[in-house]
């Protein structure tokens, strides 16, 4: 037993006490404070940097953004397709070519070589892929740009592609695969893709093992030469540079690069996936059984809009109603019945197909929550929200656009991908103009237009033998579903 006194962490604290202020001066010391602004001044309009606009002798397009404020040059160089341009029977293909093309490094400085010669001058060269496109980027110090844009270069047009890379990738992929589902919360949202787009839809498919495994170099070679041309790319350059020297300098490196002579003259079509006509049953839960989970995770959700859809702002007004703190969902299911920590709802808006309405959370007490889920939605469906409600949705949103401006390589590579993607370029400030403009009763109106609690598929990962006495009990189907 600890004998009575004072330890060494309070005798610490008493050591201290002289040092430290009284309560009555801090009290005072905090009245003295100035009060918590509870009015601030309007947003001043934002502005785009000054861009410059070219296209090479190649065809490919160029924006220029000159930065000043640091030494440094970025680049992005964006390829329309992304992870959609996968055959299917080779899904992957495009994720593990965009890593290989830059970790393989190029013929004349393959893997390490290309490594150290990057290193030597703290520059990078990096690839990656999102659903709508792919990319091959560098940044290096302003003085180094002309050998890291050959090294760039390299890399673009003659890439290694060394087997032992390959492998490296396709095991990484084959891990991802592996433990696609070790994420109960993951579940729900992934499995609504593949039952409203279909599982071989290019919107929700995944690699199969043994697709990954077939994939060859000469699968990769032909992946590449497909769909990096000029004429199916862009790029944007930011950076502290003369707009007018680095222009002749892209002409001089970038300028050479041409389609490969084996590729057809027009650019291929980005692959598309026809959208099934899905009709989830009345009262229905695809319930996916993981033993031993105390908690279910629970998704909802149904076809949703596309990017430009004209209720998309009255939407994302929606969405902030919903989720933002103290919003309907939050306070219905969490502050009031107590049935999870954290619940969520919203829109996607991708750029070709409609996207998902998804909502969900994770709860100890899936029927009540599905009941106060759906009734929640129902509600944002049937009666208007207050004008209090929507004008504090529209300023947090307006209020976080500022940070869509945040770098100038952040806006040099929106810009580019717009272009890329055929999104006018001051899309951004119609947003806000839209936002600006919503009225509780648009609210209302694209609600009842896209939002349909009582026709909604739901997705639940859960411990059958707990959740599905209580699912049945509330009176619903359920409906096994196995995860492949």
């Amino acid at each position: 037993m600890r004998p009575c006194g004072a330890g060494p962490l309070a005798a610490g604290f008493m050591a201290l006490a002289p040092l430290l202020p009284s309560t009555a001066a801090a009290a005072q010391e905090l009245s003295q404070l100035p009060p918590i602004p509870t009015e601030f001044p309007e947003l001043e309009d934002l502005q785009l940097p000054s861009i410059e606009k070219a296209v090479l002798s190649n065809g490919l397009r160029v924006f220029l953004v000159e930065d000043h404020d640091v030494p440094l040059v970025k680049a992005s160089l964006l390829f329309r397709g992304g992870l959609r341009t996968s055959p299917p029977d080779k899904v992957g293909v495009a994720s593990i070519a965009s890593g290989v093309q830059r970790a393989g490094g190029s013929t004349a400085h393959p893997g390490t070589a290309l490594d150290e010669a990057l290193e030597q001058k703290a520059a990078y060269i990096e690839g990656g892929a999102s659903p709508e496109t792919s990319s091959l980027g560098f940044e290096c110090l302003k003085d180094d740009v002309r050998e890291v844009m050959s090294l760039f270069l390299e890399v673009l047009q003659t890439p290694a592609l060394p087997q032992a890379k390959i492998d490296l990738y396709k095991s990484q992929v084959l891990n991802v695969i592996d433990h696609l589902w070790d994420n109960p919360a993951a579940i729900p949202k992934r499995q609504l893709g593949r039952l409203l787009y279909g599982a071989d839809s290019v919107f929700a498919r995944t690699p199969r093992p043994e697709q990954v495994q077939a994939l060859s170099r000469a699968d990769i070679q032909v992946h590449l030469a497909r769909w990096q041309r000029p004429d199916n790319a862009v790029l944007g350059i930011a950076g502290d540079f003369e707009a007018c020297e680095m222009k002749a300098l892209l002409e001089q490196t970038l300028g050479s690069w041409r389609r490969e002579a084996s590729q057809p003259d027009q650019v291929p079509a980005v692959p598309n996936t026809p959208i099934p006509q899905f009709a989830p049953g009345a009262d229905t839960v695809y319930l996916v059984d993981r033993p031993g989970l105390t908690q279910a995770s629970v998704g909802m959700g149904e076809l949703g809009i596309s990017l430009g859809d004209p209720d998309d702002w009255a939407l994302d007004v929606l969405g902030d109603i919903l989720n933002s703190f103290g919003g309907r969902l939050f306070d219905r299911i969490r502050s009031r019945e107590g049935l999870a920590y954290s619940v969520s709802g919203g829109w996607d808006t991708p750029l070709d197909h409609p996207g998902l309405f998804a909502a969900g959370g994770n709860t100890a007490a899936p029927a009540q929550f599905l009941e106060q889920l759906q009734r929640v939605l129902q509600e944002a469906a049937e009666v208007a929200p207050t004008e209090e409600e929507v004008a504090t949705a529209k300023s947090e949103t307006l209020n976080s656009f500022v940070f869509n401006f945040a770098s100038t390589n952040a806006q040099m590579q929106r810009v580019a991908a717009y272009a890329l993607l055929g999104i006018p370029e001051d899309y951004l400030f119609t947003y806000k103009k839209g936002i600006e403009g919503v009225t509780p009763d648009d609210v209302l109106a694209a609600a009842k237009r896209h939002l349909h609690p009582s026709k909604q598929a739901v997705v639940m990962a859960a411990d059958a033998k707990y959740v599905k006495p209580q699912l049945e009990a509330s009176g619903r189907a359920v409906v096994p579903i196995r995860l492949d």
